[in-house]
């Protein structure tokens, strides 16, 4: 009886240890490279590193006369059958007489104007970033880069814009501008 007591203890254990496997973020990365897809046993991609805690927090540069303020915060989000340690970006832009152009500060984590990270490595990650025009192309894949020797206090940012097929009949005016720059921009912590 009690070698059946502890040889089902180890099976419970087996597939317990099976079922459920954490792994670090930077593993997600890798299989991204590679085109592989992510093994069944995998539920969780976890900031074991903290890799992304050097990103969180406010981030302020200028470019082309606009103002920005990026407010980095982590998140843990269920994506498929994963989970996901991740961050999501708020902001505030304004022009150089200080006009808001745009503000989603007060957004809540799950709404479509917060930018959230798609792809992490240790010295870049993305953010899938959509605008309130998104249906006039305001969208796009946010680059955010570490930059060297500056001590984790400032960051390099540049869009690029999603293609799209865009219909007069909800775009009139064509195509929307973009609130993000396209060549690279930098932040400073503040």
């Amino acid at each position: 009886m009690k070698k059946i007591i502890i040889i089902g203890f180890l099976i419970v254990c087996n597939l317990s240890c099976r079922a459920q496997s954490i792994v670090p973020i930077e593993k997600l990365g890798e299989y991204i490279r590679e085109e592989k897809d992510v093994p069944e046993s995998v539920t969780y991609f976890k900031d074991m590193n903290g890799i992304r805690d050097k990103y969180v927090g406010t981030w302020r540069g200028t470019n082309n006369g606009k103002n920005y303020e990026l407010i980095f915060s982590k998140i843990t989000d269920k994506i498929s059958r994963t989970t996901q340690d991740g961050l999501i970006m708020r902001y505030l832009i304004t022009d150089a007489s200080g006009a808001v152009l745009e503000d989603t500060r007060a957004e809540p984590d799950d709404s479509p104007y917060t930018a959230e990270s798609s792809y992490f490595t240790k010295n870049y990650f993305v953010l899938t970033y959509g605008g309130r025009q998104y249906q006039c192309g305001q969208r796009g894949e946010l680059f955010v880069l570490s930059t060297k020797n500056t001590n984790n206090t400032a960051i390099e940012l540049f869009l690029m814009p999603r293609q799209c097929f865009i219909m007069e009949q909800y775009c009139p005016n064509g195509e929307a501008p973009q609130l993000f720059p396209k060549t690279k921009m930098t932040l400073t912590k503040i």
